[in-house]
């Protein structure tokens, strides 16, 4: 087993630096990287995936409020048109223009405001890597740390 010269352990990271290999291991993926290939490493937030899921959000909770608006468009065609009119047209066409909008509804409450997620990103002759996490969950601090321990670590290597 290799001599571990640093390591970041958190729920979503774990990163291990050895003397010639970096180990990295997210929830849904375990790599490891010779020290020698690896060109480069860095923290990059997901800027444009955020800016996409909270596009789609907006987009989600206009539709929120239009199901709401159909609604009460319903509501009041249950009680205008059934009191005018005829009580079973009122209740069908109210009672259709209700359902569409509690559908709508429901279908933009399942969507949750979206966070800014970050990477460590691994830069390499072969292309780059991302291993991401969620910022609001880990300490940034700690990350930081550790990634400028593996930096110095790569310098050292490539100068041997």
């Amino acid at each position: 087993m290799d001599n571990i010269l640093s390591q970041l352990q958190t729920a979503e990271l774990d990163i291990k630096l050895t003397e010639d290999k970096l180990y990295l291991k997210t929830l849904t993926s375990q790599e490891t990287f010779a020290l020698r290939g690896v060109q480069g490493i860095g923290v990059v937030d997901l800027v444009d995936d955020y800016n996409k899921a909270l596009t789609e959000y907006k987009t989600q909770m206009t539709s929120k409020n239009f199901g709401i608006a159909f609604i009460v468009v319903g509501v009041i065609l249950i009680l205008f048109v059934g009191n005018s009119f005829s009580m079973v047209v009122g209740l069908i066409l109210g009672g259709f223009v209700s359902l569409i909008g509690l559908m709508a509804y429901l279908k933009a409450n399942k969507f949750e405001e979206p966070t800014l997620m970050s990477a460590v990103q691994i830069m390499m002759s072969g292309g780059i890597r991302n291993f991401t996490f969620d910022k609001a969950h880990i300490n940034s601090t700690e990350v930081a740390n550790f990634i400028s321990k593996v930096e110095s670590t790569l310098s050292a290597y490539h100068k041997n």
